[in-house]
């Protein structure tokens, strides 16, 4: 590893400040360094030198002369010892005249013009791209660091506009947040939040850093967190802070949702299911920490198979944590990986990817991951993403999210949310409308010859029908109906019926009426044979046979003047006469 990574480390070791030749030492008795070169000493120091004056991202600080501290402890910085360290005595050589006079400038043409031109060109547009700026924490840490002392979210903003450090368009609400969100970061990771939130005699908030070291009795990490929030006017719940975004967003998601103690329960309930899942997760992320090395590994690889990676085989085991290999089909491609565990809540640095990337070409590898529970910083980060290779860190919440996700490490109780789905009512309202607009078309269509049918039956109906019409229709039908009994066959019995005195008594439309239907049943039981069902009167044998072709209705009764009609004559036998 490089010289800073390894003052890092031995720092990291040591929780104290070390003169640069100790840490130099430090780092070649335990081989940290991957070169060492002649001057260990002088290239050690000025490295961490160069470090500690950086702006941005800054990992060491310097506490005395070519003494170097982190700057996560907040120990007070000399600046007088910052502005002698690393300087190097005045080189003799220098003061000599050059061995040869500087070269003239080239005379200009046409061609280094056009060249110039267009660098100019490439230089306005990088101009108007938009600036990027570093992280409001950062930028809040270093500005509170300089002065020394407390200062207002106005104060604070100003100077950052004026070092040209944060955008114009920030507000304080931004800034809050920004340094809240910070602090629940480290109080995620078990440390000390770094801002400090105090409220003036006059009422004005006053922002600073924590530089003192926690005392014995002192207040604890969530408190200082919870003085920090309910300072700056945030909500401080369930040991998490309530960002001024997130409760943007909860209003306009509740705007959205229906009005009512309803969708005010079924939003509680949301709530506290996230909330319930990211406490599980806290929770189960320190145990994971705590664990021992075999323990861990083992619980690594249940979750890894019950997210499908199949043929996990050791490649190599360490002090930090064993190597794997894995497969994974993902759709068509069988993608192969590389796992390395990092037991502990060490936080995961850019030496680790790197070492990783370099096992992937001897382990054949496609893929990187890294599995700890501590957090990765950010140079891990970039350097994930950087080159061809890629790595995958499921570090931190997110191992614990892995776990969640794979259902193992913990017991999932299901709870079941009910919400009122309008588009199934609409979608039966708009059937509704369908079914009866096609009810109407069918009535529609079958009144039309229905209309027809009205319009020709309404003369004979409105016209009063004489007193011989209807008399004389039906005796016109028990004519015809006669003729076609006559043609059908013998009409010996017939003929002998119609001789009775039925017909000498049947006087008028009724007695007609009657003696056509009587003709009718006699036809009926000839072609019958004469047999009737046994044990049943005549009307059982009349109504079970099909009526005859142009019977529209039942016999009626006889009328009250007609004389009973007489049984019917025995069938002939040949032979009696």
């Amino acid at each position: 590893m490089t010289f800073y990574e390894a003052a890092l480390r031995v720092l990291e070791e040591a929780t104290a400040p070390l003169h640069s030749e100790e840490i130099t030492k430090r780092a070649i008795d335990k081989g940290l360094l991957s070169h060492v070169g002649k001057t260990p000493e002088v290239t050690m120091l000025s490295r961490l030198a160069a470090m500690a004056r950086r702006t941005v991202g800054r990992r060491v600080m310097v506490t005395a002369r070519d003494t170097f501290a982190l700057t996560d402890w907040m120990l007070p910085e000399d600046a007088a010892a910052l502005a002698q360290t690393g300087v190097a005595g005045t080189n003799p050589e220098e003061e000599l005249p050059p061995y040869r006079p500087s070269e003239r400038h080239p005379e200009p043409h046409a061609e280094y013009l056009r060249s110039i031109g267009r660098q100019a060109d490439r230089k306005r547009r990088d101009d108007d791209r938009k600036k990027k700026f570093p992280p409001l924490p950062e930028v809040a840490f270093q500005l509170l660091e300089e002065c020394k002392g407390a200062l207002t979210p106005g104060e604070l903003i100003a100077r950052a506009r004026t070092a040209e450090l944060a955008d114009d368009d920030l507000s304080v609400g931004a800034l809050l947040d920004a340094l809240a969100e910070d602090n629940q970061k480290r109080l995620d990771e078990n440390r000390r939040p770094a801002f400090a939130a105090a409220r003036a005699e006059g009422g004005e908030l006053q922002v600073s850093i924590e530089l003192s070291p926690p005392a014995e009795g002192g207040p604890s990490p969530a408190e200082l967190m919870q003085t920090f929030c309910s300072a700056a006017n945030l909500k401080f719940e369930n040991g998490r802070v309530v960002l001024r975004a997130d409760r943007a967003r909860a209003r306009v998601v509740e705007a959205e949702a229906p009005s009512g103690d309803e969708a005010a329960l079924l939003q509680a309930a949301r709530h506290a299911t996230r909330d319930a899942k990211k406490a599980i997760a806290r929770l189960l992320r320190r145990r994971l920490a705590d664990f021992e090395l075999g323990t861990f590994e083992k619980s690594c690889v249940r979750m890894l198979h019950a997210l499908h990676f199949r043929e996990l085989k050791v490649a190599r085991r360490s002090k930090e944590g064993p190597l794997l290999t894995a497969r994974k089909k993902d759709g068509s491609l069988e993608l192969r990986y590389a796992v390395k565990l990092l037991k502990g809540n060490q936080p995961i640095e850019r030496r680790h990817v790197q070492e990783l990337k370099r096992d992937l070409s001897h382990l054949g590898a496609n893929i990187g991951l890294v599995l700890s529970p501590g957090e990765a910083r950010g140079e891990a980060r970039g350097e994930a993403v950087a080159g061809s290779n890629l790595a995958l860190l499921w570090c931190g919440d997110g191992l614990a999210e892995k776990f969640l996700e794979a259902h193992v490490g913990v017991k999932v109780a299901t709870v079941e949310l009910y919400e009122v789905d309008d588009a199934f009512f609409a979608q039966a309202s708009k059937d509704a409308e369908e079914a009866r607009l096609r009810r109407e078309e069918r009535q529609r269509d079958q009144g039309r010859p229905e209309a027809a049918a009205s319009e020709g039956q309404a003369a004979p109906e409105s016209a009063p029908a004489s007193e011989g019409a209807a008399p004389a229709a039906a005796a016109a039908g028990a004519a015809a109906e006669g003729g076609e009994s006559d043609e059908d066959g013998d009409d010996d019995e017939g003929g002998e019926g119609d001789e009775g005195p039925e017909a000498e008594g049947a006087a008028g439309p009724e007695g007609a009426a009657g003696e056509g239907r009587r003709r009718r049943r006699r036809r009926r039981r000839r072609r019958r044979g004469g047999q009737r069902p046994e044990g049943g009167p005549p009307g059982e044998a009349q109504a079970a046979e099909p009526g005859a072709a142009g019977e529209s209705a039942p016999p009626a009764a006889p009328a009250a003047g007609d004389a009973p009609s007489p049984p019917p004559p025995a069938p002939s036998t040949p032979g009696a006469g």
